[in-house]
């Protein structure tokens, strides 16, 4: 079975950031990791690009409107509190808010939610609309509960 470092290392490496990645939270159940990539992908690739990371990490992929994503949501927020002390509780709205606030700033976002046998993964790509570099890159993978 894969462990959380060799999934995100798989995503960071696909989109060239791992040079510089660090992560951002990382105990036994959660690992989220943040880069960038001097690549540009083009706009309209990036919903083919994550799908094709996560056929690669051999992913179901988990509709963004469905119940799941609740569930990997309060999962995820579980395994942070772990560690982290001041983290406020997570909604049910959290990616579609991140995605607003950030293409607010002019920035153009996908993200997708993987399940794995042991693991949900969400994998969001960000860069300026204009496709100036960086892309950036955030994966979280955290231990399933189902």
């Amino acid at each position: 079975m894969k462990k959380t470092y060799e999934i995100a290392g798989e995503v960071m490496g696909f989109f060239d950031a791992f040079k510089g990645s660090r992560p951002a939270i990382n105990n036994e159940s959660i690992l989220i990791v943040r880069g960038r990539s001097r690549k540009v992908i083009p706009i309209e690739e990036f919903d083919s690009k994550l799908a094709e990371i996560g056929e690669i990490l051999g992913g179901k992929e988990i509709d963004e409107d469905s119940d799941k994503i609740k569930d990997i949501l309060k999962s995820g927020d579980k395994h942070i509190k772990v560690t982290e002390a001041n983290v406020t509780d997570v909604d049910n709205h959290g990616f579609v808010r991140m995605k607003e606030e950030l293409e607010s700033m002019g920035l153009v976002v996908a993200y997708k939610v993987f399940e794995l046998p042991s693991f949900d993964v969400v994998i969001a790509i960000w860069e300026d609309k204009n496709e100036i570099p960086p892309l950036y890159v955030e994966v979280t993978v955290s231990e399933s509960e189902a």
